[in-house]
């Protein structure tokens, strides 16, 4: 019998915004070590980093309607935030992401999951 808890994991689609007050060594380490993680699980992830008042790539709407999960990994707040109203949202600190991405990922497949 298939579980359904864990078809939804098999496919889910992550939306990640880092955000650091430079948006360079930080947001770009996060963003790494989550997609590499990410991609370790099989997942699907579009990234969004900001910091310096710039923000070079920016999640489009279809990422942001197909995800499953939006993870905010920031060390300040970040632009945009009621683009996700509707989602479920994981915020942890830019420092967790880049030095426990797994704990990160495990903790957004229990908030699906459940």
């Amino acid at each position: 019998m298939l579980n359904l808890k864990n078809f939804n994991l098999i496919n889910m689609k992550i939306a990640l915004i880092t955000a650091c007050l430079a948006g360079v060594a930080h947001s770009k380490m996060a963003a790494l070590a989550l997609k590499k993680e990410a991609k370790k699980r099989g997942y699907e992830i579009a990234v969004e980093e900001q910091g310096g008042h710039k923000i070079p790539i920016k999640l489009s709407k279809q990422d942001i309607a197909e995800s499953d999960i939006v993870i905010i990994a920031k060390m300040v707040s970040i632009s945009g935030k009621e683009r996700f109203k509707d989602k479920t949202i994981l915020d942890v600190s830019v420092n967790q992401a880049v030095r426990k991405p797994g704990l990160i990922l495990d903790k957004a497949e229990d908030l699906i999951s459940n």
